[in-house]
């Protein structure tokens, strides 16, 4: 074994250099021996040595602990395991004993590298958005979460900035229109993080993309585009604006205050004085300039109307086929009770969705506690039907159901309804030739109740004449359980 690698472990191979660049700066043997803090004696064998042996850096004999395993690993790979997934299975399912750090490097000589070529865009082409943490402020008295919205077209690298202390998709809207509005005009794509606010599969090929987002952008002309997840070179003009704004304008005012609507003010004119008007450090041009003289003109022209932002909010039916929105309670189809809607809403309409159907639509009501239902929402047998189905259904029956209907209606308006419904439910079990002479015969004696008419057709008294005074009085009287009778009809 040579001096060198006998030697390694006590120096190290940086000491070797050390001495060796010293010695070509001029300096002495004392010099280099205090400097370093080592021996006369050594610093001239670490010379000597420098002159007669090359300098190599020693191998270490490691045990290859993943030799065997790299087939398994290239497999979990495919499927787009990470490595921290993966080290966790070669853990607990192949027993192996080795450190997350070795078998990342070792992952990352397994994947091939990916080749990023810069890619110009057109004027008016397109713009990135991205949100960047800015840290808390305080804002009416509390501290606060605060974000920095940004948006970038691509060619000028003209930029908008605007605070944010939410990352809801109303608000991501919101600042797109602010952006739209700041640059006079829309440009014909937007590239967008993978944010929950706008993309809610992060699939780079297929982004299914929130409904309401979508139809946002198709208001304004433009289209949506996605960075693919982890790869902030698709998205670099706004990731590097936003270290640009951290560093440039955050810093700064953080160490001044903290106030949120200062900070706020500030950054407008940080953003009109100093961002737009700068030197840009990849162009190397001025972009408020390149945007006047090269990209205004382009932009799409803004609609005559604003877009109408949806608040969006998730919401789960109750067993009664209400959700809980704003203080009251609103009705979706029966069917979907128990189950995870999505509310939207402008202030004034709220639409209620399954995943991308549209159930219903409700006026929002402006009182509180109040149970708003539409009666197609509930279950048929529950519905309030009109006073002509009652009639067309009597009359089905017979012309005596009809007019006993009618008496009903006129001797018993608060409860007729059950009435009658009673009376449709002997159906089952008796001819319509016999409900209707059980009706006449009640109404001949004014024995205006369901118990009544069906004590007649029980008996057979329809079939002859018979004392008002006797069975049919004693039957007189509605039930006070004819709720059961509801859900026939």
């Amino acid at each position: 074994m040579s001096f060198l690698i006998k030697r390694t472990a006590m120096y190290g191979i940086n000491m070797y250099y050390t001495v060796k660049t010293l010695l070509d700066k001029g300096k002495s043997l004392r010099e280099i021996s205090r400097i370093l803090g080592i021996s006369r004696k050594t610093v001239t064998k670490l010379r000597d040595k420098t002159k007669t042996d090359p300098i190599e850096i020693p191998k270490q004999n490691r045990s290859k602990k993943l030799d065997g395993f790299e087939d398994i690993i290239l497999e979990f790979l495919k499927k787009g395991f990470t490595a921290k997934i993966i080290h966790n299975i070669l853990q607990e399912k192949y027993s192996l004993k080795i450190g997350y750090s070795t078998l990342a490097e070792h992952i990352s000589k397994l994947k091939p590298k990916e080749v990023y070529i810069p890619v110009n865009k057109d004027p008016g082409e397109e713009a990135q958005v991205d949100f960047g943490y800015f840290g808390k402020f305080e804002k009416d008295g509390k501290k606060v979460k605060v974000w920095v919205f940004s948006m970038i077209l691509s060619y000028s690298r003209y930029a908008y900035y605007e605070v944010v202390t939410n990352q809801r998709t109303d608000t991501f809207i919101r600042c797109h229109i602010n952006a739209f509005e700041y640059f006079r005009g829309v440009p014909q794509t937007v590239l967008i993080d993978n944010l929950k606010a706008a993309v809610l599969n992060a699939n780079f090929y297929e982004p299914i993309l929130q409904q309401n987002y979508s139809q946002f952008l198709s208001h304004y002309k433009s289209a949506p585009l996605t960075a693919r997840v982890r790869r902030g070179q698709d998205k670099g003009k706004v990731e590097s604006g936003i270290k640009y704004v951290k560093n440039s304008f955050l810093k700064t005012v953080q160490v001044l205050h903290s106030d949120f609507y200062k900070m706020k003010n500030k950054l407008e004119s940080w953003n009109n004085n100093i961002c737009n008007k700068r030197l840009h450090g990849t162009t190397r041009l001025i972009p408020e300039k390149v945007f006047c003289d090269e990209e205004k003109n382009i932009l799409i022209t803004l609609p005559q109307k604003r877009f109408e932002i949806y608040k969006i909010e998730h919401r789960k039916v109750k067993s009664n086929a209400h959700i809980s929105f704003e203080l009251n309670y609103y009705s979706v189809p029966f069917e979907y009770a128990r189950q995870e809607i999505t509310a939207k809403s402008n202030g004034k309409i709220l639409k209620i969705y399954k995943d991308l159907k549209l159930l219903c639509v409700h006026q929002i009501s402006e009182s509180e506690g109040k149970y708003i239902t539409k009666e197609d929402h509930k279950p048929p047998y529950k519905q309030k039907k009109s006073e002509t189905f009652y009639k067309e259904k009597a009359e089905k029956i017979g012309q005596n159901v009809l007019l006993f209907l009618l008496k009903l209606q006129k001797e018993k308006p608060h409860h007729w309804h059950r009435l009658i419904s009673g009376i449709f439910s002997l159906r089952k079990f008796y001819s319509n030739l016999i409900i209707d002479a059980a009706c006449k015969r009640a109404f001949d004696y004014n024995a205006l109740s369901y118990k009544s008419v069906k004590n007649i057709c029980e008996t057979g008294l329809y079939k002859v004449d018979y004392d008002a005074n006797e069975n049919i009085l004693k039957a007189q009287g509605y039930n006070h359980e004819l709720i059961k009778y509801d859900h026939l009809y």
